[in-house]
């Protein structure tokens, strides 16, 4: 009976197995056929071929098959018709946009807004397309407001014709605009003097923040999502805001967090009435822990105390409220056990440092700097050497990142002492006479090396160069903690040379400047010029992609517009040949504002990286902490003040020597992963650098 019973099941599932096969088309793969071609021949998304073969997501070969949705089949309320005459009752489906359907129904996006005038100002899931290819297009002229894209135009070009900015532009059509401008689109051209439409409206930009316009608008964060719940998730340029501050009072706010009170402490004139008194650090305090003694917030203890920006230190007089008043959670940064921690121990990852801290020990940690302590501590004077170079500005992002590393390394309970050390170009030397036998030296951002002779020092001092380019002297031990460029570069390169794949560098120079660095990993490259605009000879590109192997194409240029038109002739031939897009080094990456990111997707681009894709919590944790004590976002002068001052801390904090940690131990903080290497006798390298690619549908992946 039993048996006769699983027969029946299994019967059963075959059929149903067989029914569901009948109503998809298995169609066998043809070598050098993808996914995308496969969709577009049967009219089908990605997706619903995805659905349907999982392992497809990964990699398809030639001689298999793939189960394909019938679109006859569509349960759709609508009876989609799609001819060579033309599209009848075609519903969007989500994630479509006008460049895809004139692609794929044959017809131009002005013939497609011109008989479909419902989506000329934005293409929504569910409207109705039809298009009869027999009608005439018909020669169109902007309206009031509008601005119709010819052949040759660039959203930087329209934004300069029409009088305002690119973001005004991008945030007015937020909602249409694609990879790239296509001729005969329709833009909303915003009044250059009405970003924000009325006095309690404000239209989003790229670029805003939430943290941003909270405090713009007098808000909590809590109040403007309150009154814009569709930020929510998300906030994206084109979004309309409801900034009205009589609103926002009405709100109720019975949540701790939402609502933000500044307390009413004078710290302007802190000798006023007697109102403070003077204290004394004890050992082990931390920033925050004063701050909450004080009943302030760490930043307002900060400008009663500039010294504090430099560091806490023992010993020191401070001054601190009479009466301190209660201060409340919402108001204060926590480095501890709350919703604002930043959590330096995260999975794991340095578990062998944490795992291994010396307390009771007192290290020393120097920085190497334009500023004395009295400058740096002084708002005054640090603006006045801001203004008279700008680049000052470098060293006080990486003190304010440096400064929250610090207290993070006390809230642990680890010893040590700081000092400044300011740079004085006429001396030959740095003399360090230390207390203590273990000690380091941090160089950030030296404009000239060799005005960095050599180190004396009583006792040990480990040299840590970031981006000073540092060359090590008598027998001083340095350790570059930030990966150089040709570093990038050749990790990208090695990992190319073992695919069995054609290399192909573009650059528009007669000699791509890294030929010599690319023949040497990879021989068999091809190089190919494009002109100062990105244009390639005529079937120069067709002649040197390959149709049998995959094709790793190298930008080797800094221009955008080298990058525009190079990837956009790439991108159409994408359907003939197996193209991915490498950059060698991460910096060559257009910013946002100029290249969308779906180019970077639809091309899978692979370029080194020094931060981990994976760490996004912790990082945006840092942001927000920052962002919470100094107003601002951090830089990344800021994250590599915070990320290598912590890891240096956690090292001297060990019970063995600091060069026996930079050999067997590996790091990684939120931003930066130290990975050294020993170059020669004196010199150690940070190779902590991950190779990541652009994935359509996971987003950015690590592969190497």
């Amino acid at each position: 009976m039993g048996k006769f019973f699983m027969l029946v099941i299994v019967l059963v599932f075959g059929s149903n197995l067989a029914i569901a096969q009948q109503d998809n088309i298995v169609h066998s793969i043809q070598k050098g056929e993808s996914v995308y071609q496969i969709s577009r021949q049967y009219g089908v998304s990605i997706n619903a071929i995805f659905d349907l073969n999982p392992g497809s997501r990964d990699i398809i070969y030639a001689g298999e098959t793939l189960l394909i949705p019938n679109s006859s089949n569509n349960t759709s309320s609508t009876s989609t018709q799609i001819t060579s005459n033309g599209v009848s009752n075609y519903e969007v489906q989500r994630g479509e946009t006008k460049s895809g359907l004139s692609r794929r129904f044959g017809v131009s996006i002005a013939m497609l807004e011109q008989q479909n005038p419902h989506i000329v100002n934005m293409l929504q899931a569910g409207h109705i397309i039809n298009v009869d290819k027999s009608i005439t297009e018909q020669a169109r002229t902007a309206r009031q407001g509008e601005h119709i894209v010819v052949k040759g135009e660039t959203l930087w070009g329209i934004a300069r014709q029409n009088g305002i900015s690119v973001a005004q532009l991008e945030a007015a059509n937020a909602n249409q605009l694609s990879e790239f401008l296509q001729i005969g689109q329709t833009l909303i051209i915003p009044d250059k003097n009405s970003v924000i439409t009325n006095p309690n409206e404000y239209l989003v930009v790229r670029g805003d923040t939430k943290f941003e316009l909270a405090r713009r608008f007098n808000m909590t964060i809590a109040e403007l999502e309150a009154q814009n719940p569709h930020i929510i998730d998300m906030l994206m340029a084109g979004h309309k805001l409801n900034i009205n501050k009589s609103e926002s009072n009405a709100i109720a706010t019975t949540t701790e967090n939402n609502s933000v009170e500044t307390p009413s402490v004078e710290v302007n004139n802190p000798t006023t009435n007697g109102d403070y008194i003077d204290y004394t650090i004890q050992a082990k305090e931390t920033l925050y822990g004063l701050s909450r003694k004080a009943g302030m917030t760490m930043e307002e203890l900060m400008v009663l105390n500039p010294s504090l920006r430099v560091a806490v230190n023992k010993g020191d007089i401070i001054k601190m409220p009479r009466n301190p008043s209660a201060v409340k959670e919402s108001e204060v940064v926590t480095l501890d056990n709350t919703s604002n921690e930043i959590d330096i121990n995260v999975n794991n990852r340095n578990a062998s440092l944490f795992s291994n801290l010396n307390t009771t020990d007192v290290t020393g940690l120097y920085f190497y700097t334009p500023f004395s302590s009295q400058e740096l501590s002084s708002p005054e004077e640090r603006q006045k050497m801001v203004n008279a170079d700008p680049n000052k500005q470098f060293y006080i992002d990486f003190f304010q990142g440096a400064q929250i590393a610090i207290d993070s390394a006390k809230s642990l309970n680890i010893d040590f002492d700081v000092a400044l050390i300011k740079k004085n170009i006429a001396k030959s030397s740095i003399t360090i006479n230390s207390n203590h036998k273990k000690n380091a030296l941090l160089i950030p951002f030296l404009d000239n090396a060799s005005h960095f002779s050599e180190v004396i020092s009583n006792e040990e001092v480990s040299v840590i160069d970031i981006e000073s380019n540092i060359v090590s002297t008598n027998n001083t031990k340095v350790y570059k903690s930030f990966p150089t460029n040709e570093l990038e570069r050749t990790k990208a390169l090695n990992y190319l040379a073992l695919q069995n794949a054609r290399v192909i560098v573009i650059s528009e120079l007669e000699e791509s400047k890294n030929k010599a660095l690319i023949q040497s990993i990879i021989p068999n490259a091809k190089f190919l010029k494009v002109d100062n605009s990105g244009n390639f000879g005529q079937n120069a590109l067709d002649n040197t992609l390959s149709t049998i192997k995959p094709n790793f194409v190298i930008l080797d240029s800094e221009k955008t517009s080298i990058f525009l038109n190079s990837t956009t002739a790439l991108m159409s031939r994408l359907s003939n040949y197996d193209i991915q897009l490498v950059l060698l080094e991460s910096a060559l990456i257009p910013k946002q504002n100029q290249v969308s990111d779906m180019r970077f997707r639809v091309l899978k681009l692979i370029f080194p990286s020094i931060l981990d894709p994976q760490n996004k919590k912790d990082i945006k944790d840092f942001e927000r902490s920052y962002e919470d004590i100094f107003e601002v976002k951090p830089s990344k002068h800021a994250v590599l003040g915070f990320d290598i001052t912590l890891d240096v801390l956690l090292r001297l904090a060990q019970d063995s020597s600091f060069e026996s940690t930079i050999n067997n131990v590996v790091s990684e903080h939120p931003h930066l992963r130290f990975e050294y290497k020993k170059s020669d006798e004196s010199n150690y390298l940070n190779t902590g650098l991950h190779l990541l690619q652009y994935n359509s549908n996971e987003g950015l992946i690590e592969i190497d």
